[in-house]
């Protein structure tokens, strides 16, 4: 190249013609390669858990309906008169329960995959679909209001804490924060039956 012979001697050293930094890969950048990169991998990452999260879950799912399946007793045993055999044999035959495990529990993922929960052992003529979609309504409810509730008061609370840090306000909402962590739900919930159903109402 003739315009690198008129180059100073110290350029054609430090930076010669030949040695010229290669065009960017796919017209990415030096600083986008490693964002794809990071992207590429933390996609595999979550694949990978989400791959991982369903046999865990069949799993959970096998061996909680195994051990309700073992357990002492039947769901027609609270019944006030008791059945005959052959009432019992039909009921049994009816919801399937007298079909070996594997095969109640193959129906029961069948039935996960159409969104048929099958029929209430509890309640005559209703399934279990129509149970949940009666309840749905009101356990949104009690859980968005529960969730305000939780931001509305932690989030103040947190900031109080922080910005009194090392003083008394810091203590109190630390034990405030532990107070309520350590209660338990079944403790906290009849009080606040007791308070905005009751008294309050």
């Amino acid at each position: 190249n003739d315009h690198s012979l008129l180059m100073p001697l110290h350029q054609r050293i430090v930076n010669p013609p030949h040695c010229q930094e290669p065009p960017p890969l796919w017209g990415l950048s030096e600083v986008a390669i490693p964002a794809a990169f990071s992207y590429i991998l933390s996609g595999m990452y979550f694949l990978k858990r989400i791959l991982f999260m369903a046999p865990l879950l069949l799993l959970i799912s096998f061996l909680a309906f195994v051990l309700v399946r073992v357990m002492p007793g039947g769901p027609f045993d609270r019944e006030r008169k008791p059945a005959s055999p052959e009432i019992e044999r039909n009921l049994r035959a009816k919801y399937h329960l007298d079909e070996p495990v594997l095969r109640q529990y193959l129906r029961y993922l069948d039935g996960i995959v159409h969104g048929d929960f099958g029929a209430s052992l509890k309640y005559r003529n209703r399934s279990v679909m129509d149970i949940i979609v009666q309840g749905l309504p009101v356990s949104l409810s009690l859980g968005a209001l529960a969730f305000c509730f939780a931001l509305g008061t932690g989030i103040p609370l947190g900031f109080f804490t922080a910005v009194h840090k090392g003083a008394w306000g810091d203590y109190f909402g630390s034990f405030v924060a532990l107070l309520v962590i350590c209660i338990p739900g079944l403790v906290i919930g009849p009080v606040l039956i007791i308070l905005f159903a009751i008294h309050w109402r």
